[in-house]
């Protein structure tokens, strides 16, 4: 099920469905997940390990094997904190971002509801993650870029994984607009 995380309106997962119908807000997915911890023992060490708690079709899963990322030890702030802590490398995905672990389940469910072309407003790193897994998994992609605020190397990877770039003159808003009316 999809729910606004405002108004608490509830979807259908199988839903084409970007914001909220009726307040315009963000949506967020629930489900109800009964597993054992065991399960995940011995597998790769990948966000997929995770398969059960993640309500996709198995059989549609779109991976560049994402996650799995190392920790890195933060001594001198842990002792400031007075915990032992770690943080992960997320700059180890596929394209260098953590976003490339939501875009492997969202390009998943773009899979599974059999869209041919996906896209996305950014100022680089989810355009050069949308573009990698939308290569991976043979569908069209649309990136709306805000002219002249976003990374060259982001853009050269989204380009380089055969994204459409469509440069907005204006802001990340804009630039969303823009693709929210393309939809």
């Amino acid at each position: 099920m999809i729910r606004c995380v405002s108004c608490g309106a509830e979807y259908d997962d199988d839903e084409v469905i970007y914001t909220c119908e009726k307040c315009g807000s963000v949506l967020e997915l629930v489900s109800d997940i009964d597993v054992s911890k065991d399960i995940f023992d011995g597998r790769r060490d990948t966000l997929w390990k995770f398969k059960e708690c993640i309500p996709v079709d198995e059989s549609k899963i779109v991976s560049l094997d994402e996650g799995g990322t190392p920790f890195c030890k933060c001594d001198k702030l842990g002792d400031e904190l007075g915990v032992n802590l770690y943080v992960k490398v997320e700059g180890s995905n596929p394209t260098g971002s953590f976003k490339d672990r939501g875009m492997t389940v969202g390009m998943t469910k773009a899979m599974e509801l059999e869209v041919s072309t996906v896209g996305c407003a950014s100022t680089g790193n989810t355009s050069a993650s949308l573009a990698a897994y939308a290569a991976r998994a043979g569908l069209r992609c649309i990136v709306f870029l805000p002219s002249g605020k976003v990374a060259l190397g982001k853009l050269a990877q989204a380009m380089f994984h055969g994204a459409e770039v469509m440069s907005i003159n204006g802001n990340f808003d804009e630039a969303l607009e823009a693709m929210t009316a393309l939809a």
